[in-house]
């Protein structure tokens, strides 16, 4: 191959593109030269993927000085975000192709980032800059919480965590300050407070050149566990209306130009909200994680070699618009350890290009809350997404991984305790108590965590237990909230969840301290209060969830209620309706649904804290207090119906199992309007799938899991009610937990389905033609028609004999407009003109008629507004109650601090 020239790269990222570039130089013929200070940073060098030369990379001087030893330099480049600013201007001063060293500068200072965006109305999160402790309290008077934390220069998600308290905020701001130093040796004095914004994150991947900015794509990104921000999956294309796309483009774009980036990559994070984009940061550089790879399969076309060409000045060619798709899965290191064993345990599929580890065998690693948690990656693509994410998501989830940790104190229970007494069998241990997984069990965590802080309150607040006390337990139970609960992941707890919870509260504060958490509770009200807390926040997502279908449901409903549609019965046409009257008549439906959860959320009114293990305490505690601080309207008034009773938890499960019932009907009717012999609709590609033998086909195949899920949510409502229908009136594990452990699944089949009926709603367009054909026959006029005749004075029963005779007659002709002609030259006068009459005409008792489907519009908008209201009212009573709670938390933690 034609040698093409040197290529300096200045340092690298350590996982991921920085070693892929350097092979695909030498391959396009250049001479690749790696520039480090540190090449020990580098496994990767031992394949002589580069030469090394080693030299103080932070220096733009030292950076020529090496440049200039070196014959026929066609470019410089940095993959790494740390030294893409030096590389930058070396280049720049050696007349190489590069982007503005101001414009990468202001990029990479996240600070002076921001400050540029907002200049030009760009919008961003609320940002504060602190640089001392004494100034975090100052900011969270301006900025509310929960905010995220992150150094000023970072990248990677190191040093960025969620916080939602004022010392979960002041502990990551001293974390983030030498979040860096360990990686590339920097510190990170300056560190921005950002109000945290809710919604769904994407990037924009885009190439500035000769003027204009060219995005290769729109990914969207999936996310560990709060309070950690690791990327562990991409998307792609990013499943967007096309005008939504056109307008996100171009809002990147706009954040991009605003920053005076005119040459190269720029990676632009933003996050959807419900009141539009915002962006998060730009990177002046090429997107990690793997997503140029990705990319690179799916556009079939490598972005690392155009890349490399843009920099040796050989001009840019945008890729063409791809008709595949690709996806990005990550897997984490569940603990921190050596890795005992680390591989696939399955071949990659022909969905599956590319697959690899990023750790080995015999490598020690770290939790750090960043991407040096991941282990291993998958990359899949095909031509549609959800074949892509599969085949990602199965060769990702087939990884072995065995992690070897020491014992922690905390797991060995106090042979003296009373707890410490029951040591469960090993092989019941497997069964019922397995080891903690955060994925699973973070939830319950959190309410424990949250309960935790209502009691604790109480008991200071009633002299119980010392401020002292209370304020110490308080900060460790905050830091485990902020930590996701990390450190109990892979814990042992044969006694459940609480004790295991409780045992590393007492490593952390001190037995003597850890003991007094439990005064005046046990897990029976404990447990009752967590079982109604995971149920308010099920029935409140569900509820949203259905406003979203509703939503849907009215703007299609609206769009087609002018339209003619086959009305049927038991599968056979009645009447002349229309595609808008029966998603009406579905809004009516679920909406009486959401009704029914709503009235559950306000029937949820008592707080069984305080009820012990049934019989209450004699300890003087308030349990109005505990109550009101978890949004709770009063405490129980009877203790053992507190711990007893779980109707609450049936009576959701009911509503689940009768919203899911209504969604599988309505999936039904839209798969038989989808086939070949009606085609009254069609589903969009990207709602549908393939056959794997048969070419022609395309099948519906979410409307199968709609219909599906039901069985789930129906099997959930009869478990439940089995097992508690079998429990004593008091606390008992039937109840508590067979009766309770179903809502999640229930939860998250609901969920499904309602997305999933959503989309469908949203995207499906009607067949008019085929609609209207359906009709041609006019039999389905000739209801209205003996009405009519009814309405001239002859008996409605003779009326209905006399056309059903001459409908009879007439249904041996093969040609339906023949039989439409006949039907309105023998029944003239009665016989309406055309099918928008005949629909029109039904316009009492709510039929498809435009008169009586305008005002059936104008009540289903009302019904909306209001359920809407009241959904977000009842979520904001939950947000004062969890205000009002941390507020109460930060006081008794701040006096004991200044005390």
């Amino acid at each position: 191959m034609m040698n093409r020239g040197s290529f300096i790269f200045v340092e690298s990222n350590t996982t991921g593109t920085g070693e892929l570039l350097m092979k695909r130089a030498r391959l396009l013929g250049f001479e690749p030269y790696l520039v480090t200070r540190n090449p020990a940073r580098y496994p990767f060098l031992k394949d002589s993927v580069a030469q090394v030369i080693e030299a103080e990379t932070r220096s733009p001087d030292e950076l020529i000085g090496v440049a200039a030893k070196l014959k026929s330099l066609a470019g410089i480049y940095s993959s790494s975000d740390y030294f893409v600013e030096a590389a930058s201007s070396a280049a720049t001063r050696i007349g190489l192709p590069t982007a503005n060293p101001e414009a990468i500068g202001t990029c990479r200072n996240k600070w002076s980032q921001a400050a540029a965006l907002q200049r030009q109305s760009i919008t961003i999160p609320e940002t504060r800059l602190a640089t001392s402790v004494k100034d975090i309290d100052n900011i969270l008077t301006q900025v509310a919480l929960p905010v995220v934390v992150k150094p000023v220069f970072g990248s990677g998600s190191s040093g960025v965590r969620l916080c939602d308290s004022a010392a979960a905020t002041i502990k990551a701001f001293k974390s983030a300050r030498g979040a860096l130093l360990n990686q590339v040796g920097l510190r990170s004095p300056d560190v921005l407070i950002q109000q945290y914004v809710e919604g769904k994150e994407y990037s924009a991947e885009i190439i500035a050149y000769d003027g204009t900015l060219h995005c290769l794509g729109i990914l969207a990104k999936h996310k560990s566990p709060l309070p950690s921000f690791v990327e562990v999956g991409h998307d792609f294309p990013a499943q967007l209306p096309e005008p939504s796309c056109k307008e996100l483009v171009s809002f990147a774009a706009s954040a991009v130009s605003a920053l005076g980036l005119e040459f190269g990559p720029a990676h632009v994070e933003f996050v959807i909200t419900e009141s539009g984009p915002v962006i998060i940061e730009v990177n002046p550089r090429l997107a990690g994680g793997m997503i140029p790879v990705m990319l690179s399969h799916a556009l079939g076309t490598s972005i690392l070699d155009m890349v490399i060409r843009l920099y040796a000045g050989e001009g840019f060619t945008p890729p063409r618009a791809s008709t595949r798709a690709g996806a990005i899965r990550f897997r984490l290191a569940h603990r921190s350890g050596k890795l005992k064993r680390l591989g696939f345990s399955r071949n990659p599929g022909p969905t599956v290009p590319e697959a690899g580890l990023l750790k080995s065998e015999g490598e020690e690693v770290l939790i750090n809350g960043d991407f040096r948690d991941r282990v291993a990656y998958a990359i899949g693509v095909a031509d549609q997404l959800n074949a892509a994410a599969t085949g990602a998501e199965r060769m990702i989830d087939s990884i072995v991984i065995d992690i070897e940790t020491a014992a922690a104190e905390s797991d060995k229970q106090d042979p003296e305790s009373s707890e410490g007494r029951w040591h469960l069998h090993p092989e019941a241990m497997k069964l019922l108590a397995p080891p903690i997984e955060i994925s699973r069990d973070g939830r319950l965590l959190q309410y424990q965590a949250t309960i935790d802080e209502a009691h604790l309150v109480m008991l200071a607040d009633q002299g119980l237990i010392s401020q002292a006390a209370a304020a110490d337990l308080l900060t460790h139970i905050l830091h485990l909230q902020d930590e996701g609960f990390q450190s109990l992941e892979g814990r042992n707890a044969p006694r459940g969840l609480y004790l295991a919870y409780e045992a590393e509260l007492a490593a952390r504060a001190g037995p003597e301290k850890a003991g007094w958490l439990h005064l005046a509770r046990s897990r029976n009200d404990l447990n009752a209060t967590i079982s109604l807390l995971a149920l308010r926040e099920a029935a409140c997502s569900i509820s949203q969830q259905i406003g979203i279908a509703q939503d849907a449901l009215l703007q299609r409903a609206e769009e087609a209620s002018s339209l003619v549609a086959p009305l049927y019965s038991q599968y056979q046409i009645a009447l002349p309706g229309s595609p808008g009257h029966y998603l009406l008549g579905v809004f009516f439906a679920l909406g009486r649904e959401r009704q029914r959860l709503h009235s559950l959320l306000e029937d949820i009114r008592n707080c069984p804290m305080g009820a012990g293990a049934g019989g209450g305490t004699s300890m003087q505690i308030d349990p109005l207090k505990t109550a009101s601080l978890l949004g709770f309207e009063e405490p129980s008034f009877n203790s053992l119906d507190a711990v007893a009773s779980r109707d609450h938890h049936l009576h959701g499960l009911s509503i689940f199992a009768s919203t899911s019932t209504l969604l599988s009907r309505v999936a039904q009717d839209l798969q038989v309007w989808t086939t070949r012999e009606l085609a009254l609709i069609d589903i969009p590609r990207n709602l549908a799938g393939g056959s794997s033998m048969l070419p022609q086909k395309k099948n519906p195949f979410l409307l199968e899991h709609i219909k599906g899920s039901a069985s789930t949510v129906i099997g959930a409502y009869v478990s439940a009610a089995t097992a508690t229908s079998k429990a004593p009136f008091s606390n008992s594990i039937e109840a508590s937990n067979y009766g309770c452990s179903p809502l999640r699944l229930s939860e998250e089949a609901l969920t499904r389905a309602i997305i999933l009926t959503s989309l469908i709603v949203k995207y499906m367009s009607f067949n008019i033609r085929s609609m209207r054909e359906h009709l041609e026959d006019g039999s389905s006029m000739t209801a209205v028609a003996a009405e009519r005749m009814a309405s001239q004075g002859i008996p409605f029963r003779e009326a209905h004999t006399q056309i059903g005779e001459i409908a009879q007659r007439l249904s041996q002709v093969s040609c339906a407009t023949q039989r439409r002609s006949e039907l309105a030259s023998q029944l003239a006068g009665v016989f309406p003109a055309s099918l928008e009459e005949c629909r029109d005409a039904l316009q009492f008792g709510g039929g498809p008629g435009k008169r009586s489907t305008d005002d059936q519009l104008s009540a289903a908008k009302m019904l909306f507004r209001d359920a809407q209201l009241k959904c977000a009212d009842i979520r904001e009573r939950g947000a004062i109650a969890e205000m009002h709670r941390k507020r109460r938390v930060k006081e008794l933690i701040d006096k004991h601090r200044t005390a």
